[in-house]
């Protein structure tokens, strides 16, 4: 794997974050009527907003095996995965829906309002995850490298 970062998690998970905010936006867009044609391109979007919140949370639980983590970031490690796993889901099941909706071309009346508030929550928790990995790295110095060569023997 000499040709990906090393770590790996940290490369991977502003995918998911801006992904899911773009998927958000376009999907909004495609409301109006004059850009209905961005559907194709919202349903593309939060797919691969999923995609890269699977990656993002298998990296991730990669990392957090030889990460060093200082006793006071514990709590907030635990947060931080568990939050990631939940918008991960949540991205997923808002693909299936959309693409499954979008296919069978049952993506009216209501259907559309009420994806777009679940949409705009799963993209906030996303954001505010990332909001918290970035506290990890700059408040505690999770995964950085002074971090990495102070870590006690095993």
């Amino acid at each position: 794997m000499g040709f990906l970062p090393d770590p790996l998690h940290p490369a991977v998970i502003h995918f998911p974050i801006a992904l899911a905010l773009v998927a958000l936006i376009v999907e909004l867009l495609a409301r109006v009527p004059r850009w209905r044609a961005l559907e194709p391109a919202a349903a593309l979007l939060i797919t691969l907003a999923a995609m890269g919140a699977i990656a993002a949370v298998v990296t991730g639980d990669l990392a957090h095996d030889e990460a060093v983590v200082p006793a006071g970031a514990r709590g907030l490690v635990e947060q931080h995965e568990e939050l990631g796993e939940i918008a991960m889901w949540s991205l997923v099941g808002l693909a299936a829906a959309r693409l499954l909706l979008g296919w069978r071309r049952r993506f009216t009346g209501a259907l559309p309002l009420a994806y777009l508030v679940l949409a705009a929550a799963a993209a906030g928790l996303v954001a505010y995850n990332g909001h918290l990995g970035g506290r990890l790295v700059f408040d505690h110095g999770v995964g950085t490298a002074p971090m990495q060569r102070t870590a006690p023997p095993r």
